[in-house]
């Protein structure tokens, strides 16, 4: 998430960013340390997309201190 914000960690953490999905189910967390984005729940693609042929998990980013 840093490097696609164009940012360094230290500006990553100051300017207050936070990770929201957009479903019922938090997936995702966004690691100050290190700028990663990795799960945070078993993703589960049956249960999630059952019979769709794609299948998608959205979230969006809030930055407190705009870049």
């Amino acid at each position: 998430v840093a490097k696609d914000l164009g940012l360094q960690l230290p500006a990553l953490r100051h300017r207050g960013i936070h990770i929201f999905d957009t479903g019922r189910t938090q997936y995702f967390l966004l690691d100050l340390q290190n700028g990663h984005l990795p799960s945070k729940e078993r993703v589960d693609r049956e249960e999630i997309c059952a019979a769709l042929a794609k299948c998608a998990l959205n979230f969006e980013g809030l930055v407190k201190n705009p870049t």
